[in-house]
């Protein structure tokens, strides 16, 4: 994505950012078994919030044809 790890905690909606976070967030819940109401802390926004960047995370994801290594 071509920003640093600091860039991806930050506040806001840039496009870049969203899609970022959005990644990680489906990676984290659906990949690493983290749950939704941890991610919702560490980025301090609602579990909804993350409900739906996985959502949109996993579409990309998809489109993209990325895969998460481990």
């Amino acid at each position: 994505m071509d920003m640093s790890e600091e860039e991806v905690w930050q506040h806001g909606k840039y496009n870049n950012l969203v899609k970022a976070r959005s990644i990680l967030c489906y990676w984290a819940v659906r990949e690493l078994g983290e749950s939704m109401s941890s991610m919702a802390r560490k980025f301090k926004i609602s579990t909804v919030a993350v409900s739906k960047s996985v959502k949109r995370g996993a579409l990309i994801i998809k489109e993209e044809s990325l895969k998460l290594i481990s």
